[in-house]
């Protein structure tokens, strides 16, 4: 009889422990929801903008993965006919390839962000290596378009302190995206698809996220200009993050 009741009182010690470890995760979960999503659209982190607080009917639209001599040209092209000006974040080692497609961005006035130089996860780096990363595509981006750039996106959208602390260090604010403007154009879900995703939840201050590199952009390039025309006629303006930003 004792038996029993010592292993039965261990096998519901076990269970409560669970249930706590369980709840604790819970209410911890919660409190970190709390502290760090302000919204659907973004984080709370002082040091990352996802979006911008905003009663201007403006967006940013952002293409990452770039130059890529087989789509950048025409989205420029797109972007101009719409009198739309866009942020780039580009790659370090697709800059030194085609530097012409950078100093184009330029001369139309787009922005020009640094994606780092090789595209590498940042936060599996040391402080040192995503310093080094990052300068390098800094100093590439600096020498093709005349200008350093301030502003940085993460590959993959991550990030820890240490890649926070590089940024500060290289004068570089972090960028990422609206959590509802993921075109997620990357695995080309279809133009409809693509257009939707941007259309149908947009905010005044929203920061969209397109691809220009990486591979076959053809649908990216094709639902652009239903993109464009279709916030146009909603009265919506497409401006640079950097003007973004000062609309605060």
């Amino acid at each position: 009889m004792n038996w029993f009741v010592t292993v039965s009182l261990r096998r519901l010690l076990r269970h409560w422990k669970f249930g706590a470890a369980v709840l604790l995760m819970i209410i911890g979960g919660g409190e970190w929801h709390a502290l760090h999503a302000a919204s659907a659209r973004g984080g709370r982190n002082p040091e990352i903008t996802w979006y911008v607080p905003t009663q201007q009917k403006a967006v940013a639209l952002t293409f990452d993965d770039g130059p890529w001599k087989s789509s950048t040209p025409a989205i420029l092209r797109i972007l101009v006919q719409h009198h739309a000006l866009a942020t780039f974040f580009v790659i370090g080692q697709q800059v030194l390839r085609d530097p012409a497609i950078i100093r184009q961005e330029t001369r139309d006035h787009m922005e020009i962000g640094n994606h780092t130089f090789s595209h590498i996860n940042l936060a599996r780096h040391s402080y040192q290596q995503d310093l080094e990363d990052m300068a390098e595509a800094s100093q590439a981006i600096t020498q093709a378009a005349g200008q350093p750039p301030s502003l940085l996106r993460t590959p993959y959208g991550t990030y820890n302190q240490d890649v926070l602390r590089a940024a500060r260090t290289l004068h570089l604010h972090v960028v990422m995206w609206s959590w509802t403007e993921d075109t997620r154009d990357w695995s080309n879900p279809g133009v409809e698809t693509i257009v939707t995703r941007v259309v149908s939840h947009i905010q005044p201050g929203d920061i969209v996220l397109f691809h220009d590199g990486g591979s076959d952009r053809t649908e990216t390039i094709q639902a652009l200009p239903i993109i464009l025309r279709d916030l146009s006629l909603r009265g919506y303006r497409f401006v640079t993050v950097s003007a973004l930003m000062k609309m605060h």
